[in-house]
């Protein structure tokens, strides 16, 4: 009963995802990853304009992210933003996603523009 107690913001969490999924696996509502993965190369594009441009590659980590925010916020269509707050919660959270996982989503978005 200790350890219960001890770990309840653990196991409440694992219980919340657990139902997360079993809604939504019942319901068949799940997202489209091809769209997910659009939204991500775009903002692969917008993150490596901002670390290759002369002019913003001097800036410090957190004006690159703001920049970054403010540049998916304009250039996301609706659709597609409303799809990256389903999933990040902010844009701010999708750009730093990208940001950490660009090594590996960079031959992502290559892969995506052969598509398309």
């Amino acid at each position: 009963m200790d350890f219960i107690i001890q770990n309840q913001e653990f196991i409440l969490g694992l219980i919340a995802t657990l139902l997360v999924w079993l809604i939504a696996k019942i319901t068949g509502k799940l997202l489209d990853k091809t769209k997910i993965n659009a939204a991500l190369a775009i903002l692969l594009d917008i993150i490596q304009d901002i670390k290759i441009n002369p002019a913003t590659k001097d800036l410090d980590d957190y004006a690159k992210k703001q920049l970054a925010v403010e540049r998916a916020t304009k250039t996301l269509p609706a659709k597609q933003t409303n799809l990256v707050l389903k999933i990040f919660g902010t844009v701010g959270g999708a750009v730093e996603y990208v940001f950490h996982n660009r090594k590996w989503l960079f031959s992502l978005g290559k892969a995506i523009k052969g598509v398309f």
